[in-house]
């Protein structure tokens, strides 16, 4: 059966092309965003050591990105990464990435825009930050309950704004620049009195996950199969042309603004420090415009990556992930053909959690679920190819099998610096799924095929 008429049968309707998608997935990275929103976690765990975690981050993403578009061309589905650890590692696996991207959807959301609001305060501080963070997520709730291709070109019309902001702000703090080139180069920190020292391979490990939350979000386009035209071929180009783009521009604004710091020791203890680069190198008028076009920024990320994780509900439900009323629940769709009580949850979710929680809480977590995902891809990457060998490849990666290794061994190696509560939290999700599965849903696929079969004897 065709992606189309699959489509066409489950609610779906394909209407979006290259351009559409390929939006969606830049505004989900956010260049932007996401330089602003990590620059600062980074700068503390490793100095300007920052830009060699980017640089390592750069090529566990790229290598991601290989694994992705494999994997995507082969099981194209609205569950996306969900679905393709489904149909690669089995449904047990399936679940537990189900319920990491159950968690994802109302941290990362709730933590773009809590960063977003924290920029917008800064402007101006008569808005709590909080609650203008709720007001965000509400029209964020609502832009994404319409239907998909109003949402993509809205976000379309959003990131030419923040592309347009992020290469300004690389070009005037590289003309800024008060460093030589070996300040990136050979990594430093600053103690508590400005004293200079140099930075470890542990440290900069560390750095490695906010970065890998940086480029994030190039996968995006394989949540969008079932509403894309011709998706087994747009979609691995989409993976592609989209991490190569965040990649480019990220670097290249980390490399920019630690070049352009006036001092190390003040720009870690900013609360803000790319703020600070930014006065340094624009003024105040231009570091105000610079900020306005961050809020818009973030806001279009929050949207952009909110649109997906009810899809991977809908595809959580269809797969009866859940008891009856909850599979009904997610399922459900409204009279524009997107999951309309998923991006509800999605809503409430993210509202509570962007009133009641700081985003340092948030950024680390999510940071840590997100490589725990990737651990899952890349897996799944080498076992699809022994598995699946008679299945159809309309995309194959380059350099068999180095990128998924690399993968591996960065995620690996990055995971063993994050903080034990980040990682012990994930454990338990992990732990929560599997109980799950065996308690549950193994029980309840058992009795289904028994019943199936009961029903094809009587027949």
């Amino acid at each position: 059966m065709s992606t189309e008429h699959s489509s066409a049968k489950r609610g779906f309707t394909p209407v979006m092309g290259m351009s559409q998608v390929l939006a969606i997935a830049i505004a989900a990275i956010s260049p932007t965003t996401s330089v602003f929103l990590v620059y600062g976690s980074g700068l503390d765990l490793a100095g300007t050591g920052v830009f060699w975690a980017f640089i390592i981050g750069a090529c566990i993403a790229i290598s991601m990105a290989f694994c992705y578009a494999e994997l995507g061309s082969m099981y194209p589905g609205a569950g996306g990464a969900y679905t393709i650890v489904r149909r690669a590692l089995g449904k047990p696996f399936g679940f537990i990435a189900v319920l990491l991207f159950l968690v994802l959807g109302i941290v990362v959301t709730a933590s773009i825009l809590v960063a977003s609001s924290t920029y917008l305060h800064s402007l101006v501080p008569q808005i709590p930050v909080n609650w203008a963070a709720v007001a965000m997520m509400a029209i964020v709730t609502w832009f994404s309950l319409e239907r998909i291709g109003a949402a993509s070109w809205v976000a379309m019309a959003m990131l030419l704004i923040e592309l347009a902001v992020i290469l300004v702000f690389i070009v005037i703090s590289f003309a800024g620049a008060t460093h030589p080139v070996g300040f990136i180069l050979h990594p430093a920190t600053a103690g508590a009195h400005g004293a200079s020292s140099s930075v470890s391979l542990a440290a900069m490990l560390a750095a490695v996950v906010p970065a890998l939350f940086a480029f994030n979000g190039y996968d995006w386009p394989l949540y969008f199969a079932e509403e894309t035209k011709a998706a087994r071929q747009v979609l691995p180009k989409a993976v592609m042309i989209a991490v190569l783009t965040s990649v480019i521009v990220e670097v290249l604004a980390v490399a920019a603004s630690t070049l352009a710091i006036p001092s190390l020791s003040a720009a870690m203890k900013a609360d803000a420090p790319l703020t600070y680069v930014a006065q340094s190198v624009a003024g105040h008028t231009g570091a105000t415009i610079l900020i306005i076009g961050v809020v818009i920024a973030m806001f279009d990320t929050g949207l952009s990556g909110n649109l997906a994780y009810a899809r991977i509900y809908l595809d959580s439900s269809r797969n009866h992930s859940w008891p009856g009323p909850i599979n009904r629940f997610f399922g459900s769709m409204n009279r524009h053909n997107v999951p309309k009580w998923g991006f509800v949850f999605l809503g409430v979710g993210n509202a509570l959690l962007c009133y009641f929680t700081s985003l340092n809480n948030l950024i680390t977590f999510t940071g840590v679920i997100i490589v725990t995902i990737y651990l899952l891809i890349a897996i799944s990457a080498i076992v699809a190819r022994f598995k699946a060998r008679s299945t159809e490849h309309p995309f194959r990666m380059p350099i068999w099998p180095l990128p998924p290794i690399i993968a591996i061994i960065g995620v690996a190696l990055a995971l063993t610096q994050q903080a034990a509560g980040d990682i012990i939290k994930t454990a338990v999700i992990i732990a929560v799924a599997l109980l799950y599965w065996l308690a549950y849903l193994r029980r309840k696929e058992a009795k289904r095929a028994s019943a199936s079969e009961t029903t094809s004897t009587g027949a």
